[in-house]
């Protein structure tokens, strides 16, 4: 039952990377002779500084998870943080899931090298991390729609009516997802205020019999970054600018080196709309689905349709480089290692 369970998986694992593939296929075909010429006036030069900015991000997003550990009770060397974050990376794009497969790798490699003790602390850092990364992008995405708005509202969907309507729902429900997100994300650190909603206490006793106590870990565990709100408001802004803003720094490299005009701010709206589009499961990594939306953006504001496609194409190329490096680290053992090694690092 396991085997066909895994093959399932696997199938249609194998069926996003299809819907991916097909999503790209047809985006650049509509364009191929124009994405040919910027390809032939491209400064690959500029792929340098590019790469430095994004490994950059993978360093920010290491420490952050060192001190988001740190703050739970378990100490990582910054080495183990990095290795199992690219690690993490590597698998989110190899292994179905997504960003969640890369996270479960790495709790697996955690809670296998830690004691019973500080096992579910470990494990929860890594959860503390992710809703961290989706503060940031949720608060960053509500701070640049309203402003975003006249560019959101020349979007044109091909499969619906050019109507104001229809782009006024799309921008409402980037607003929602936003919204519902960021409360989700406030509610699991400060699940105290949500207990005071009528039968959500009773509810949780339940789980909490039914789990055979993991519900009173997992609250003990948010409580600890209910106390330490400074570090999460601290960590939430800074990834808004070493992660998210950052994001956009390869981007505009890739604009300059293709000899395209831009408007820093369209390409902001587009990379950060284009992230929460990536988070839809149906897309390995959020690939197809993130290039679509970052492209239409920039269309909408004004950017040649051949200059959009070509300059994602180069920066999901970059991405996919990236991520898949920290194959070597798995390959290697590395961090894997030396959190064996390290034994039950506990404070």
């Amino acid at each position: 039952m396991s085997e066909k369970n895994s093959m399932k998986k696997f199938f249609f694992f194998f069926l996003k990377f299809l819907l991916a593939a097909a999503v790209l296929y047809i985006l650049f075909k509509r364009s191929s002779d124009e994405i040919t010429d910027c390809f032939r006036n491209f400064d690959p030069v500029y792929l340098v500084p590019a790469v430095f900015v994004s490994f950059l991000q993978y360093i920010f997003s290491s420490w952050r998870w060192k001190v988001l550990a740190g703050v739970a009770g378990v100490e990582l060397s910054f080495f183990e943080a990095f290795s199992l974050t690219m690690q993490g990376n590597f698998f989110s794009l190899v292994i179905p899931g997504g960003a969640i497969g890369g996270d479960v790798v790495k709790m697996g490699v955690l809670s296998g090298s830690r004691s019973s003790g500080s096992r579910f602390e470990g494990v929860f850092s890594i959860l503390a991390d992710r809703i961290v990364g989706m503060l940031s992008l949720f608060s960053l995405t509500l701070l640049l729609l309203v402003p975003a708005i006249p560019m959101l509202l020349k979007i044109r969907f091909s499969t619906f009516p050019p109507e104001k309507s229809v782009n006024i729902v799309f921008i409402a429900g980037i607003a929602l997802i936003c919204l519902l997100g960021t409360a989700a994300g406030v509610g699991i650190f400060f699940h105290r205020i949500l207990q005071k909603i009528p039968g959500v206490r009773f509810l949780m006793d339940k789980a909490e019999y039914f789990s055979g106590g993991m519900v009173s870990r997992m609250t003990a565990a948010a409580e600890c970054y209910a106390g330490a709100w400074k570090y999460l408001l601290l960590l939430t802004l800074l990834t808004t600018f070493m992660v998210h803003l950052m994001a956009v720094v390869p981007y505009c490299l890739i604009l300059i080196g293709l000899g395209v005009e831009f408007s820093i701010f369209h390409v902001i709206v587009a990379a950060v709309i284009g992230n929460i589009a990536g988070l839809i499961p149906f897309f390995p990594g959020g690939i197809g689905i993130r290039d679509l939306v970052a492209i239409t953006i920039l269309a909408a504001g004004g950017m040649a349709a051949g200059d959009a496609k070509t300059a994602q194409l180069i920066s999901t190329a970059l991405m996919l480089v990236c991520n898949l490096t920290g194959g070597i680290f798995f390959i290697s053992g590395t961090g894997r290692k030396c959190i064996g090694e390290g034994g039950n690092n506990e404070r």
